[in-house]
């Protein structure tokens, strides 16, 4: 005979696998997961696309003797597809700033022969072979003139001709890529909790409505059907979750839109370890939700205030993205509700420290355990009360 623990192991299994398999073999779950990802490979891909296809137009400031080579560049450049918006800058200090700043691509100063050009990260390599073929042409000039025409002259000043490229931030690309991904995870996340939260809610009501919780209730423990329901329908959303996230990956890898695995992976690892999380933490809120009210159009008004919760977790993290290094967002991000949306957005752009990342971890898992807690009162206390709403401290009590 197995025992109480055994059993109840048992228990809890079965109800979610119920709840697990009846939803994935449903036609909205997979006729929508099938829709989502055509929708986000076909994202992806036409971005790529239209940004490939796309005249790129590059902010490029001059100084000195440099300034020279500007109406050339634009010209040849510009018959390759590339359009050079060129500008004058009064010192390569001020020019490297703008570069920095972002208002200018490149700055090209110094010899034309020889010219030094500063960016950012990278340079288009459009201009920058256009503005080799510019220079070697300059060094060729130059030397036919101090040569007197000797071509071995020629020949040696023009082989040894190019540019000097000066990385002022490397990291900038890598960053721009987290960022983006960063805020990919964050908006994934936050639509992700919103849709399965309340589906949770509205299979409670749906249960307590056609009076199929009665008959669970009869042989199961209210705890039970309470986690068994969140952990299935909570499994369903991760292979949804997992399927996007595949899709994303191989798409973005394919069209080279994010730099994959050092960008991509490890931010659909972390997005899927927080929607675990994240889910758990709400669904027993929306649970327990539910549990108030017997009928489908009275649910919007005890999940409303849930809702405006996990929006303004998700709104925060745009303030959060713009000051990383503030001590308030650091705060926001480790400790929960906050935590599930912006952590993994944080990790993903890469200002999330180790420990930052273990604090959260931990403070979450302590809030789901609290609220399984006040959850499992609420929903034993009232999903067998059927007509009007139970107010939150009537189901509280309902235990004494």
């Amino acid at each position: 005979m197995p025992g109480a623990g055994q059993e109840a192991l048992r228990t809890f299994y079965l109800i979610a696998r119920r709840e697990f398999i009846t939803r994935v073999r449903s036609r909205i779950f997979l006729i929508g997961t099938v829709l989502l990802m055509l929708l986000l490979a076909g994202y992806i891909v036409l971005q790529a696309v239209v940004l490939n296809r796309s005249t790129a137009t590059v902010k490029i400031g001059f100084t000195g003797a440099a300034t020279a080579l500007a109406r050339p560049l634009q010209a040849a450049a510009g018959a390759q597809g590339t359009k050079i918006d060129a500008s004058n800058v009064n010192s390569v200090s001020a020019g490297q700033a703008q570069v920095r700043s972002g208002d200018l691509d490149a700055l090209v100063s110094g010899d034309p022969s020889g010219p030094q050009v500063d960016v950012k990260d990278s340079l288009d390599p459009t201009v920058g072979a256009t503005l080799t073929g510019l220079v070697q042409q300059a060094a060729l000039n130059q030397a036919i003139t101090a040569s007197g025409g000797n071509p071995a002259a020629i020949d040696a000043k023009v082989a040894s001709a190019t540019i000097h490229l000066n990385l002022l931030d490397p990291q900038a690309a890598m960053r721009t890529q987290r960022t983006v991904v960063g805020i990919f995870v964050a908006a994934l996340l936050y639509v992700a909790l919103l849709i399965y939260g309340q589906i949770v809610a509205a299979g409670v009501v749906e249960e307590k409505a056609n009076r199929i919780i009665e008959i669970l209730l009869s042989t199961v423990r209210p705890r039970q059907v309470l986690l068994g329901k969140v952990v299935g329908i909570g499994l369903m959303g991760f292979l949804q979750l997992l399927l996007l996230g595949a899709v994303a990956l191989i798409a973005g890898t394919q069209t080279h839109v994010i730099d994959v695995p050092s960008v991509g992976i490890p931010a659909v690892l972390g997005g899927l370890l927080w929607f675990v999380l994240g889910f758990v933490f709400f669904a027993l809120i929306y649970a327990a939700g539910g549990s108030l009210v017997s009928r489908q159009e009275d649910l919007a008004a005890v999940t409303s205030p849930i809702t405006m919760l996990i929006v303004a977790t998700y709104l925060a993290f745009f303030w959060v993205l713009s000051n990383q290094d503030n001590p308030l967002a650091i705060v926001l991000s480790v400790i929960p509700p906050f935590a599930p949306i912006l952590m993994p957005a944080r990790m993903a752009t890469g200002d999330a420290q180790a420990w930052q990342v273990v604090v959260a971890v931990v403070l979450t898992v302590a809030a789901i355990a609290g609220m399984n807690a006040l959850a499992a009162r609420i929903y034993s206390n009232s999903v067998l009360k059927v007509g009007s709403r139970v107010k939150f401290l009537e189901a509280w009590r309902g235990a004494r």
